[in-house]
């Protein structure tokens, strides 16, 4: 098939961002997401075959040398550790440390690279959380509306149907203006939004996940020389997530690396089953009631759930909550946001 290499399909075959696809592009997208619903409901050990070929694909395009597996010390990657582990590749592993992580999973990638004999390679970045908060925007809602808003802060091009995107978000943040035409189209006016996100003195962004995390791996891929970053993605986390794989495929290249989810198709089950099935424990904190690991502090989905990450930090760490809170100014936004933080 065309624009097809091993697992990966590219934009252009598909007809991804072209508004008059074609009914061949159609069909391919389509066909696409049927076939990742289906994939979702394999069997476990379908899927950790799946995995495996994807993992070997890799390894014998790019060369083991040149890849990685990307370690949180969460359920997933350690689930991919895990398999990779039982292939015979002790590729290197590699942390992106925000400083911002559960010191349980720290301890935890340690932990268990020591005792399976993996090389652990921990990368900080050069800038720390509250600098760039402070100059960019903090990290709520979600990341593609968090982008959105900043865009509109800073008036960049929107694309037009992104906006209704937001438009639930704008409610409740008490914005008054017109959002969508009698007869229900999206209707915007940029210029009062940007006015109103001012006036309230509402400052979001998610550039602290690309100054935080991405920028510190590019720079420390461009140094080590491996470029190929497997990691324990699945599409049952988001929407964004599916949408890549039914854009990309399992492995895909980018300007400067290549991405490999062999997860992709794991469901939670699918990683509670396999963790019981090789006796495998993860870190303590997920024995604490944490369902996901990552920024403690991050405001990414918080407005979606009673127990967000707010709730969960005072409950396991109430003595950094007046530091996030107050000099991190995580109250004020939550606040303004209505995001609860107790």
């Amino acid at each position: 098939m065309s624009g097809m290499t091993h697992f990966s399909f590219d934009d252009q075959s598909s007809g991804w961002n072209n508004p008059n696809k074609t009914k061949a592009q159609e069909e391919l997208l389509a066909f696409r997401g049927n076939l990742l619903n289906q994939r979702m409901k394999y069997d476990l050990d379908y899927k950790v075959i799946l995995a495996k070929r994807r993992i070997q694909a890799a390894v014998d395009k790019y060369g083991v040398d040149n890849c990685y597996v990307s370690f949180s010390g969460g359920k997933d990657s350690t689930i991919l550790s895990h398999i990779a582990l039982s292939m015979g590749l002790k590729l290197e592993h590699t942390f992106s440390n925000t400083r911002l992580e559960y010191p349980e999973c720290v301890a935890f990638t340690k932990e268990w690279c020591r005792n399976h004999g993996i090389q652990l390679n921990m990368v900080l970045p050069d800038v720390l959380p509250l600098t760039v908060w402070k100059k960019h925007g903090y990290p709520m809602f979600s990341k593609e509306s968090a982008e959105i808003l900043e865009r509109i802060r800073l008036m960049k091009k929107v694309n037009p149907k992104k906006l209704r995107k937001v438009t639930g978000i704008l409610q409740r943040l008490g914005y008054k203006g017109k959002l969508k035409t009698k007869d229900g189209r999206i209707c915007v006016n940029v210029k009062k939004v940007k006015q109103f996100l001012k006036s309230k003195g509402i400052k979001l962004s998610a550039q602290c996940c690309y100054y935080l995390k991405k920028k510190p791996m590019k720079e420390w891929q461009k140094k080590s020389g491996k470029y190929v970053a497997i990691m324990g993605v699945r599409a049952q986390e988001s929407q964004m997530r599916r949408t890549v794989w039914v854009r990309k495929g399992c492995i895909y290249e980018t300007k400067d690396q290549v991405v490999v989810h062999p997860l992709i198709f794991f469901r939670d089950e699918d990683i509670e089953a396999y963790a019981k099935k090789h006796n495998i424990r993860f870190a303590d904190i997920y024995y604490k009631g944490l369902r996901r690991n990552g920024c403690f502090c991050c405001g990414f989905g918080c407005h979606l759930t009673e127990e967000n990450n707010f709730v969960t930090l005072k409950r396991l760490y109430p003595h950094l909550v007046p530091a996030v809170m107050n000099h991190w100014g995580f109250g004020k936004i939550c606040k303004k946001c209505g995001v609860k933080i107790d």
